[in-house]
């Protein structure tokens, strides 16, 4: 019961700081200081961490296979549900971790698809390719693939219960992969600062979420 309660409060507060802070990038200190005098919140700090850090497009494609690794990821998680449910031939017998993280790809798409449509702030410069500045909050790098990878490491749990050895190789490379996402993300500079600290918390959010949902089924 300590364990449910928790992991809610814990999902809970995570999306209320989530939520206050997309409210705050909104409102605060936005100047037009991104490309074709894009409208930017927290312009000082953001400006700041911009100059700081330039451009560096080697970061961004070297970030780009760690997504590709990442829906990789979620699509073996696809296959080990068509495989659970063909031998077990019933939906409510799949692991529950596993229907579970089906829920937590459809919120993802619908955030990613909702903020390319509703542009927060836009990326620091146009992309060599792109003809007009894209939307940049919040990171989709960052939020998708920390967030596939870390529920992935709680699904893996279940999943490979019968082998700790493999559950410990899966989990040290999720992390890499999440590690060498956020600090190339950081260093290509294709961002805002405000942009990869909202993909975290999204990824954080969901993630909590997640695992509160599965201890609220363990327990009942």
């Amino acid at each position: 019961m300590e364990k449910k309660k928790s992991s809610l409060l814990t999902a809970i507060l995570l999306a209320i700081i989530t939520v206050i802070y997309t409210v705050l990038v909104c409102v605060t200190d936005r100047k037009p200081i991104g490309p074709d005098g894009t409208v930017v919140g927290f312009a000082a700090m953001n400006g700041r961490f911009s100059a700081a850090i330039g451009v560096n497009l080697m970061w961004d494609s070297i970030t780009d296979v760690m997504m590709a690794l990442t829906i990789l990821t979620a699509a073996s998680f696809a296959v080990i549900g068509l495989v659970q449910l063909v031998r077990r031939k019933k939906l409510s017998k799949v692991d529950t971790p596993v229907i579970g993280l089906a829920a937590v790809y459809v919120v993802v798409g619908i955030l990613y698809f909702a903020f390319d449509k509703i542009a927060i702030n836009y990326r620091p410069f146009i992309l060599p390719g792109e003809s007009a500045p894209e939307p940049s909050f919040p990171s989709s790098h960052v939020m998708v693939v920390c967030t596939i990878m870390c529920t992935a490491i709680v699904a893996w749990a279940k999943v490979t219960e019968d082998n700790r050895v493999l559950y410990n190789v899966l989990r040290i490379a999720a992390a890499i992969i999440v590690l060498i996402t956020l600090g190339g993300r950081i260093a290509a500079g294709v961002h805002w600062l405000t942009d990869i600290i909202a993909g975290v918390l999204y990824a954080a959010t969901l993630t909590a979420i997640y695992v509160a949902v599965l201890d609220r089924i363990k327990q009942d």
